[in-house]
């Protein structure tokens, strides 16, 4: 095993302190994630090295193009915020990569856990916030619609796998409501990619038999009954898009934007955090606050050319790579397993929504991709581990 300089007892309680603060603080979450990545400076190169996997490789290549595009950006005053802006999300992978590996197993479980039970707790007050009319559509004190909705897919894939204690006579009653108060969240933020990603998280928790069609059905009744209520208390945004299902999306203009601008600067980009700059329709826009591309990689292309959404790409082929490989070689370790397939499906959730969104330039999203990508990283780790301490004995 890994063996970490600080007490283990405080490496856990801030991962599960940054875990924890997703959509609560951003002051908190870089905090907690900063703490953990300073500590991570400090330990031995020795055990740091023995933590490096596939993965790391391809996070360095990735940084590596990013940082070329910032010197090379066509822009470089907009560009040259990424530098710090970045710096927590690769920063963050290799602190988490590297704890989750030297953490026991029963604490990584933990933490996986943690993810799910926190987002129940963020879902719940987003929809509190939303039913107070307080917000237009469910979101957080610190994070859009956007960000809490891809996150909250995202940690559905955890809260639809990872199993309850079925020993317990009404377990399954909390699970299924504690799985509904997400999925009316998601379904009052209004973001349809993601109401739909939701649908097939669920139908493929079901071909896995995580859960019963009976606990579909309880799923699928309070959801609806939530929503339903929600609605009823905060329906001005809800009219505006039933009366103009096309207002403010703008993908249209977007996309021919894009099409303007495909064959300038296609090796390196315009540099990062230049749509502004770029943008040649701004006066077309119904949408004045739009900031992006609205899908990570056309964004990528644009701030790091091919280079960029190459290296990108491989990271998150990769990922799928390793995972499914996993999954498909491990056989009797049933927490291991759970941990592997939520992975995927959470995983697999955030990158479809990055089709319409985009999780690599926000500060919460871009943290919790690095969490997903360490936490297979260190399931893999633990596997191999324990297959060579059963052989020893053995």
């Amino acid at each position: 095993m890994l063996k970490t300089r600080f007490n283990e007892k405080l490496i856990f309680y801030l991962l599960l302190a940054g875990i924890s603060s997703y959509l609560l603080s951003l002051f908190l979450l870089q905090l907690f994630f900063g703490l953990l990545s300073v500590l991570w400076l400090i330990e031995k190169t020795s055990e740091k090295k023995k933590a490096l996997t596939t993965f790391a490789l391809f996070i360095l290549i990735f940084g590596v193009v990013r940082v070329i595009a910032i010197i090379f950006s066509q822009y470089p005053a907009s560009s040259i915020h990424s530098l710090y802006k970045e710096a927590l999300f690769y920063l963050s992978f290799f602190a988490l990569s590297f704890y989750l590996k030297a953490l026991p197993l029963e604490k990584v479980i933990k933490a996986a856990y943690c993810f799910a039970l926190a987002a129940i707790a963020m879902a719940l007050l987003g929809l509190v916030l939303f039913n107070l009319k307080m917000v237009e559509r469910t979101e957080t004190f610190t994070t859009g619609y956007a960000t809490f909705s891809s996150y909250m897919i995202t940690a559905l894939g955890f809260q639809l796998i990872l199993p309850y204690n079925k020993s317990k006579k009404y377990n399954w009653i909390l699970w299924s409501l504690g799985t509904s108060i997400m999925l009316a969240a998601i379904v009052t933020s209004m973001g349809r990619t993601n109401i739909a990603i939701a649908g097939l998280l669920i139908v493929a928790a079901l071909f896995l038999k995580k859960f019963t069609i009976k606990s579909a059905l309880l799923i699928l009744l309070v959801t609806a009954l939530i929503s339903v209520l929600s609605f009823q208390n905060n329906k001005t945004e809800l009219t505006n898009r039933v009366e103009n299902p096309t207002a403010f999306s703008d993908r249209d203009i977007i996309f021919r934007a894009a099409k303007a601008l495909v064959f300038e600067h296609p090796v390196i980009g315009f540099g990062t955090k230049t749509f502004h700059d770029i943008f040649p329709y701004k006066d077309q826009l119904a949408d004045k606050g739009v900031g992006s591309w609205h899908n990570d990689f056309i964004q990528i292309y644009f701030e790091s050319g091919l280079l960029g959404l190459i290296s990108f790409l491989l990271l998150i082929f990769s990922v799928w790579y390793f995972n499914i490989k996993f999954l498909r070689k491990l056989k009797d370790d049933e927490d291991l397993k759970n941990i592997g397939f939520a992975v995927l499906l959470g995983f697999t959730a955030l990158v479809l929504s990055s089709l319409t969104a985009g999780f690599i330039n926000s500060p919460v999203l871009a943290i919790v991709f690095s969490f997903l990508i360490a936490l297979l990283s260190s399931v893999v780790y633990h596997s191999k581990v324990l297959n060579i301490q059963l052989i020893k004995k053995s």
